[in-house]
């Protein structure tokens, strides 16, 4: 057979020649220019690679405004030089001259090369991109690009691009080549549809064909003049169906010939043929013809003439892809290749698999959620990542999808990306994403004396966009960590702390990324402090309560005096401080110790000097009496352990014993340890009764004898082990070692003791690992595995572990990796194909069942062969033994190899093939049409042979079963058997074409397939003509085929003579019927007459079709008018208004409207009218001459009246750079004599209007254009009649450009940056300032500098639309003017730093009676902001259990403006009330806010109020300060506390700015009364 290569050269050549033939004005276009333009639209850049791999731009070309594909694979066009562009000359037309320009780019570029179809193909997919408005049309334009490299041979030269698939294109090739698929896909199925409609034409005698619409089309062609091979080259040819005669280029159907072309469609790496493929059949690019791939997955077509021939494939078999690139085969009869063959392979549906992993350590993150949308298609889903991190979707179609990450788990952070990936047939393709930690912030406070660290100092944790806001403390250590904070700027600052600390004014800022820890550090200045510390004498614990007396004298007194600065009492942390301590004498005087302990000697009066500026910590201890002190320490470490609680017996004074009576339970503090004083004379039991969890208890209690005297002092030490640990790691026994996860293990001690609380059982986790922690000393473990990982072998030997104090025993257990056996069936014939759907016994050596690769059973070890011919069972070891059980129609089982042994070893593969012999068997395969081979049963058939003869029982009838088949064996191997359908099933057309095949062993078992196609409908409809609406019951039809034949109902009965009648619906519905149809109209119902020009009508019902009749019957006596154009009266004007009116009175009957047919029916009595039309329809004038008629005898009159066209010229004026609209240009009309008329300026959306014109020629002529080259020649404009004229003017701008420089107006405190530096990342919007039209919007680099796009000479109004961070937005406009070509008009501006702050501070009474009036005042509210701020106010919260609102002091403000006071009770719910509104700012009113002056239920109170101002300026605070009178309830109990709440805020750029202030107010309680002392 000769190459198809050969043949296509040989077109090649002849299609060459014939070019060269054609005169030269053959070419001509209606436009001719050159150089080339770089596209600015930077959807269509895309990253290209050199030869070296060097990545540079691509930016493909304009040509005479229109886009442009190179046709050279990119040779030289990287360098895009000013001299190389300017190479160029181009041509573009349209119509007819697009034709021409579409010829010299078939001789002049890679179109050359390509064969018919793929010509065709480029042509529509650059017809597509020309309409597309998809959002990734940048893609499927390199798409197209790809696809028009692929098929050329001419790869560039050294340095070039390269081919697409190559270096090029090396990260999108198959992005590209997905998105050509679905281009080409969308192409099939519109030649199907097209093909579709051609052949519904053709059943009704009509001849259809595809053409390209003439009035639309154009091409534009451009070529270099000093680059070999360099052109571009765009197309745009819409296509359509037209009736009748085909065009000259579009044979109505290939002649015929005698050539064979047999398609072979296969699965992918198999030979296995595939049925059920739908092609599309195309000649010379035409399409022609569809068919369906046989049993055989093979397609003939016969007669096949000389020329190009393609198969594209428009559906494929469930489970495979399809795939549409074109299979073509050059058929050259003439020089005796007779016989061709054409391949085409299906790949199944890809898999995609998502991965998502730990960015710092990799490790797998589960329940991240993502979801993945098809961008060609209608595909969307989602998913959610396992405990390995990954997420798979199989077998889906091959496309092109984005997956982007929706949601992680904590405390991880949402990337937000998205990831595109093309899935190509019969791959899998892995996505990986990766995500941070949320980040962690650690605050460090030391002395900036001495570096110490400072506890106790509390911070505000802001993030800058305000979403954010928290406190935290630091410890002992000066440290205060925060974990997972969302990623973003942040401002610490000090928000209290200590009285003797002095707190840092200056914030920080700093920028938390995500996966990270930062550290901020404060130093703070400590204050001269005197600290006295009250200390156990023996465990040196805090003691609280002792009460010192301080005197201080000065160190220059000359008296030596001492003065009394007071009594003091150590405090929870048994510290008395004392801040801003001069220098000189101190004298402390313990004058009473804390309540069971007494004086250390020496220690209870103590004198020192303090020097100037320094400071000093005193520590007086005191001695517990009658004491028992407890430590309990860390066995190993010898370190005091906190938080063990112990438990205290006395047993009455006797010696000895283990019970008693329990005295309290004290818990270990920070040392260790607990003192228990005033213990009476007595044995006491001390017992450990809990741990801090990590250490072993000391169960053996402690006896001890107390003497009750105050120097007595017992001391006792309790021992702690630390508990151990068990870590158990599970491998794989193999060279890899991998971890394995899932693995079930149980664990007991030695009395069989299960551990943990879930009967003993843990699973290893990702990393293959089980840690069980706490457990005791000395225990011991017992671990066995109880469940293996699937694919691996149960390793039951169990392990034991002893536990150790402190230590972590180590179990390690390996799994060999299990085995897997694969049984193969393929038939014994020569091709040795797979066979499907065999059945298999699988089962071990001593009968048990093979789990499959799940672990799970299957039914009675019973397993069946796949698409391939086997089966795959993974994770088995052992003897297995595979009987083949059943086989499929036309084999048989071979007895001698049947049943198979093998021996499966640990990580070993064994395969067994068995061997099926072909019988002679026939298959007749019965499908339905248009599905996916869904099977039809009951369809029965007659076989014969080549004689005639039936074959055989039953005389040659056989039937479908439920699987649509008929399996017939036993045939004589050379027979030529024939196989007719004689009887469908209801609902289906009897598919009357034999067909006959010769039996062939070695092909044994064939197969032969039918389709049947559903029946069709008729609906028949009968309605008023009024309305066209009204159904009409009872009308009768007679209905027949073409011959005449009556035509039964869908029971399958004959109906009376045919006749049937219409139901209340106006219907007559016929189900089952298939072929042409008559329908007469026969009798119609009183009060309407039949129209004789509808009442038969004709029509042809396919199968699987429904076709609907409308028949209309007009009522007796009345009125038609029929609207129509006067200059075309075959034009009907719909939507035109009538009166109808009598003549006697003019008394106004009806008002009516013609409908879309022009036409309208009014139903009148006998008498004398007129109509006048009062409105016209679109585009028509109107004409309200009244026209006179009579109705006379029921009669109908009609009247047909007619409407000149309106006609006109609209004139678009667009810039030819931009495509922009052009305000502002006038335009002069002239008649055909060149006399002006007429003069009319473009609107703001740049368009001209001249109306009312009459049919003729007109001139156009553009006046001065500012900011553009004038276009002053004339252009002649023909007006039709009834018709508006368009024109595009196009104007070259004169342009300029305009430059910004933004700098920092001051110091700002934020970033740091200083007055005059650049500040990037501002936005401006630039708008033309007549027409307030947004032209362009630039931002700010790093220099601080903003470059608009080259501007048309005009006037600009440029707007900040948004502001960098940390500075304030100034919208003040200001205006420029570029005034000359090449102009660069530059502006300056400044931004102010932006600081938002705003403050309240609320205070009152510390303790109150109740009853009793309580005043609040309010301090410091203000906006500090630099800034202005919205929706500002403060509010004061209630403690409504505690008080009541009696009256509101509003204060005053610093600016002058207006507010209100609103309020809100326990009964308004979310309603606030106005107490006063148009309050000013300079005046200090006095509001009655009691609930008698506001009118308030009796058990309704308020609850807050609020002031609100509106928008108030930076710096907006109080002068006189506000104050709130309430009265506190007299049911309050003494000694409870009540907390009011107050807050402010305003609003700054979308976010709220808010502080809030707290006030705790305590409820007096009388002291009780103290015990008399005796003095």
């Amino acid at each position: 057979m000769k190459k198809i290569r050969t043949k296509f050269l040989s077109l090649l050549l002849a299609l060459v020649t014939i070019l060269s033939l054609l005169p030269t004005s053959a070419f001509a276009a209606s436009k001719t220019g050159s150089g080339i333009q770089i596209t600015q639209n930077q959807a269509y850049w895309s990253t290209r690679l050199l030869a070296n791999g060097t990545p540079y731009s691509y930016r493909p070309p304009l040509v005479d405004g229109k886009l442009v594909y190179c046709m050279d694979s990119g040779l030289g066009y990287h360098y895009a030089t000013a001299t190389y562009l300017d190479s160029f000359t181009w041509t573009s037309g349209t119509g007819a001259d697009a034709d021409a320009v579409l010829q010299s780019a078939l001789t002049l570029s890679g179109l050359s090369e390509m064969d018919a179809a793929t010509v065709e193909n480029v042509k529509w997919m650059m017809t597509y991109l020309n309409e597309c408005k998809s959002s990734n049309v940048g893609q499927l334009f390199m798409a197209v690009q790809t696809y028009v490299w692929e098929n050329q041979s001419y790869k560039g030269e050294p340095g070039g691009d390269g081919d697409a698939g190559g270096y090029a294109n090396a990260d999108t090739y198959e992005l590209y080549l997905s998105l050509i698929d679905s281009l080409l896909a969308k192409k099939a199925a519109e030649d199907a549809e097209f093909q579709r409609q051609i052949e519904e034409y053709k059943s009704q005698g009509i001849r259809a064909s595809i053409v390209e619409d003439e009035s639309a089309k154009w091409a534009v062609f451009a070529i270099s003049s000093n680059r070999k091979n360099q052109s571009f080259f765009n197309y745009y040819g819409p296509r359509k169906l037209v009736t009748g005669e085909p065009a000259p280029d579009q044979p109505e159907q290939p002649a015929g010939g005698t050539g064979k072309i047999v398609l072979k469609k296969t699965a992918g790496g198999t030979t296995t043929g595939l049925a059920g493929a739908r092609f599309s059949i195309y000649f010379n690019g035409q399409i022609v013809g569809s068919d369906i791939t046989n049993a055989q997955g093979e397609i003939y077509v016969e007669d096949a003439a000389t020329g190009l021939w393609s198969f594209v494939e428009t559906s494929a078999p469930d489970g495979y892809c399809v795939d549409p690139t074109p299979k073509s085969v050059y058929v050259d009869v003439t020089e005796g290749d007779r016989e061709y063959t054409v391949a085409a392979i299906n790949y199944e549906k890809p898999d995609m698999k998502i991965i998502k992993r730990d960015a710092m350590s990799g490790k797998p993150i589960a329940g991240t959620v993502f979801s993945i949308k098809s961008v060609t298609g209608s595909y969307s889903t989602s998913v959610t990542t396992g405990t390995d991190g990954s997420a798979t979707l199989s077998s889906i179609p091959a496309d092109v999808y984005v997956v982007r990450e929706e949601s992680v788990p904590e405390p991880y952070i949402v990337s937000n990306t998205e990831q595109t990936v093309a899935l190509r047939p019969g791959k899998t393709s892995e996505v990986t994403f990766v995500d941070y930690e949320k980040p962690g912030l650690e605050i460090i406070k030391k002395n900036i004396a001495n570096g110490e660290p400072i506890e106790g100092v509390t911070y505000r944790i802001e993030q800058i966009d305000g979403s954010f806001e928290t406190t935290v403390t630091t410890d002992l250590r000066g440290r205060a960590f925060l974990a997972d904070l969302p990623v973003g700027s942040y401002r610490i600052s000090e928000a209290g702390g200590p009285s003797h600390v002095v707190l840092s004014e200056i914030p920080q800022v700093i920028y938390l990324e995500a996966g990270c820890t930062r550290t901020v550090t404060f130093f703070n200045t400590i204050k001269p402090t005197l600290t006295i510390l009250k200390q156990n004498s023996v465990t040196s614990d805090p003691l609280p309560g002792a009460k010192l007396h301080i005197y201080y004298a000065s160190d220059n007194t000359s008296t030596g005096e001492m003065h009394n600065l007071g009594v003091f009492y150590s405090n929870e942390e048994g510290k008395v401080v004392l801040t801003d301590a001069e220098r000189g004498w101190y004298k402390i005087v313990e004058e009473s110790c804390p309540q069971g302990f007494g004086y250390l000697d020496g220690e209870s009066v103590q004198e020192f000097y303090l020097e100037e500026n320094t400071s000093k910590t005193i520590i007086i201890r005191n001695v517990p009496l009658s004491a028992l002190v407890g430590f309990k320490y860390d066995a190993k470490s010898g370190k005091g352990i906190p938080g063990c609680r112990f438990e205290l017996r006395y047993l009455s004074g006797n010696t000895s014993g283990t019970g008693g009576t329990v005295i309290g339970t004290y818990v270990t503090g920070p040392n260790g340890a607990f003192t228990v004083t005033g213990l009476k004379k007595g044995t006491y039991i001390c017992e450990e009764v809990s741990s801090d969890g990590s250490l072993i208890i000391d169960r053996e209690p402690q006896t001890v004898w107390i003497s009750g005297e105050d120097q007595d002092v017992v001391t006792l030490r309790f021992g702690n082990a630390p508990l151990g640990s068990l870590l158990i790691t599970k491998l794989s026994d193999d060279s890899k070692h991998e971890p394995l996860s899932g693995v079930e293990f149980l664990l007991t001690d030695s009395s069989g003791n299960y551990l943990g609380n879930d009967n003993g059982r843990f699973t290893t986790n990702a990393a293959g690992e089980i840690l069980v922690d706490g457990l005791e000393p000395g225990m011991t473990v017992i671990a066995r595995e109880v469940r293996a990982k699937t694919g691996y072998l149960l390793d039951d030997s169990p392990q034991h572990a002893l536990i150790k104090s402190g230590e972590t025993a180590h179990l390690q257990f390996l799994n060999q990796p299990a085995g897997n056996l694969i049984i193969r069936k393929v038939s014994s014939g020569p091709n040795k194909e797979p066979l499907e759907g065999v059945e298999f016994k699988i089962t071990y050596a001593d009968g048990s069942f093979v789990p499959d690769a799940n672990g799970e059973l299957s039914s009675n070890g019973i397993y069946y062969t796949n698409k391939s011919g086997e089966i795959r069972i993974s994770g088995i070891v052992g003897t297995v033994v595979a009987t083949e059980t059943k086989t499929i129609p036309g084999f048989t089982i071979d007895e001698a190899s049947h049943t198979q042994t093998v021996v499966v070893n640990p990580n070993d593969t064994q395969t067994l093939t068995f061997y099926n012999k072909p019988t002679t068997t026939l298959i007749l395969q019965k499908y339905i049409s248009g599905t996916k081979n869904e099977p039809l049963a009951g369809v029965q058939f007659l076989v014969t042979d080549s004689s005639g003869a039936v074959v055989g029982p039953n005389n040659g009838y056989y039937t479908t079963d439920a699987a649509g088949q008929i399996v017939i064996e036993g045939l004589t191997d050379g027979m030529t058997v024939t196989a007719k359908e004689v009887k469908s099933v209801d609902g289906f057309v009897l598919d009357g074409t034999p067909q006959s095949i010769k039996i062939d062993q070695s092909q044994s078992p064939q197969r032969m397939t039918f389709w049947n196609e559903r029946q069709g409908a008729l609906i028949i409809n009968k309605l008023s003509s009024l309305d066209r609406k009204t159904p009409l019951e009872g009308v009768t039809f007679k209905i027949t085929t073409a011959t005449g034949e009556f035509v039964p109902d869908e029971n399958g009965k004959i109906s009376s003579n045919g006749l049937y009648d219409t139901d209340e619906n106006g219907q007559i519905i016929l189900k089952g019927v298939t072929g042409t149809l008559v329908v007469t109209e026969e009798k119609s119902i009183s009060g309407y007459t039949i129209d004789e020009n509808t009442r038969t009508q004709t029509v042809v019902v396919n199968p699987n079709d429904t076709q609907s009749l409308y028949f209309y019957n007009a009522p007796i006596g009345g009125l038609e008018l029929v609207k129509v154009n006067a200059a075309d009266k075959t034009q009907r004007i719909p939507n035109t208004t009538f009166e109808i009116r009598r003549i006697s009175d003019g008394g106004l009957v009806d008002t009516v409207t013609t409908g879309t047919d022009g036409r309208v029916y009014v139903p009148l009595e006998s008498g004398s009218y007129y109509a006048v039309e009062t409105e016209a329809g679109k585009g028509f004038q109107l004409d309200n001459t009244p026209i006179y008629f009579a109705v006379e005898d029921g009669k109908t009159t009609t009247k047909t009246v007619t409407n000149k066209a309106i006609s006109g010229i609209l004139i678009h004026k667009v810039d030819s750079t931009t495509g922009e609209s052009i305000y502002g240009v006038s335009f002069i009309l002239y008649d055909s004599g060149n006399n002006p008329i007429a003069q009319e300026t473009s609107d703001d959306r740049g368009y001209v209007r001249f109306e009312n014109l009459t049919a003729g020629r007109y001139y156009l002529r553009e006046l001065e254009n500012e900011g553009y080259i004038p276009d002053t020649q004339k252009k002649t404009v023909y007006v039709r009649s009834g018709e508006t004229t368009e024109v595009e003017w196009k104007n070259t701008p004169i342009t300029g450009q305009i430059q910004i420089v933004k700098t920092s107006a001051d110091y700002n405190s934020m970033n740091g940056w200083p007055a005059g530096t650049p500040i990037p990342n501002t936005v401006f919007e630039v708008y033309n300032a007549r027409t307030n039209r947004l032209v362009d919007t630039i931002k700010t680099d790093k220099n601080g500098l903003a470059v608009s796009k080259p501007l048309p000479l005009a006037r600009y109004k440029i707007v900040e639309s948004k502001a960098a961070e940390f500075y304030g937005l100034d919208k003040t406009p200001i205006e420029v003017e570029i005034e000359h070509a090449g102009q660069i008009v530059k502006a300056s501006m400044t931004n102010k730093s932006l600081y938002t702050n705003v403050s309240i501070k609320k205070t009152g009474y510390v303790e109150v009676m109740p009853g009793q009036l309580v005043r609040y005042n309010f301090t410091g509210i203000a906006n500090n902001s630099t800034t202005a701020l919205e929706s500002f106010y403060w509010r004061d919260t209630l403690p409504v259990k505690a008080v009541r609102l009696e009256k509101i002091y509003t204060g005053t403000w610093n600016t002058p403006g207006n507010y209100k006071i609103v309020y809100r009770t326990n009964l308004s719910g979310d309603t606030w009330r106005t107490l006063a509104d148009n309050l000013s700012t300079s005046k200090n009113y006095v509001l009655d806010a009691s609930p008698a002056a506001l009118g308030l239920a009796a058990n309704e109170y308020v609850t807050e109020f609020m002031a609100a101002f509106g928008i108030v300026p930076s710096n907006f605070r109080q002068v006189e300060a506000p104050r709130v009178d309430c009265k506190v309830l007299s049911k309050l109990t003494g000694g409870t506390q009540f907390v009011n709440t107050s807050d402010a805020g305003g609003v700054y750029n979308g976010q709220w700015i808010m502080a809030t202030s707290r006030w705790v107010t305590r409820v007096y309680a009388p002291s009780k009364p103290l015990p008399r002392t005796g003095y």
